[in-house]
């Protein structure tokens, strides 16, 4: 049975959740693996191709680059990576196995040009993932990018400071990062599904062993 016209409208825009069960067939849908089993089984098979994702972090460097390290270690992974907060570190990322000429830097203060890079990238047959660090992007924004991406198939992710106040946005999934003694993730939102309580993400074992958490 389809929706009411009004309803069907917000549903388009991303302002109404469909607490729906997981498809039997997820192939149908195109998951592409996390790389983290436990994430996986969250987020009903891992990453929706064709959504644009949100972690929210405690503070910067506390692992999300981490969480995404399986999908950008890919061989066929080329990602744009949209300000972030330092300059990624080389040396590290070929130790992860990252290749290096397949990741495209653009540092631009200027928020609708960033956003304007970001969508040029996903419709782009040479980018593949985009990485975008921002705490600046509006609902009308993030509705933008994620209809670009469900067009073309393409991943984006959107690392971004805790929010105080859950506000309408049309992520695809919103993950919450905080570390303790681990790095614990909280499933804000999934596409299928209720949200999720808190559970450790093992990603320490990507770090050199000086780095670990003791």
């Amino acid at each position: 049975m389809g929706y009411p016209a009004q309803v069907e409208a917000l549903l388009q825009k991303g302002w109404v959740w469909q607490g729906q069960n997981a498809p039997l067939n997820k192939a149908e849908n195109q998951f592409i693996s996390t790389g983290w089993h436990d994430l996986d089984q969250r987020l009903g098979g891992g990453w929706l191709q064709g959504s644009v994702n949100e972690l929210q972090v405690q503070q910067p460097f506390i692992g999300e680059l981490a969480v995404l390290l399986p999908l950008l270690a890919q061989p066929e992974t080329t990602a744009l990576w949209v300000n972030p907060p330092a300059q990624p570190y080389a040396p590290g990322l070929h130790y992860q196995q990252v290749i290096l000429n397949q990741q495209v830097i653009v540092n631009e203060s200027n928020n609708k040009l960033a956003l304007w890079a970001a969508e040029q990238a996903l419709q782009s047959r040479s980018i593949s993932v985009v990485l975008i660090w921002s705490n600046t992007l509006s609902a009308i924004q993030v509705r933008r990018l994620q209809q670009v991406a469900e067009a073309e198939r393409k991943l984006a992710f959107v690392i971004t400071p805790q929010q105080r106040e859950e506000e309408a946005r049309a992520y695809v999934t919103r993950l919450q990062l905080q570390r303790t003694d681990n790095l614990y993730i909280s499933v804000l939102k999934r596409r299928f599904g209720w949200p999720l309580p808190a559970f450790p993400c093992a990603v320490d074992k990507h770090l050199p062993r000086r780095r670990r958490a003791l």
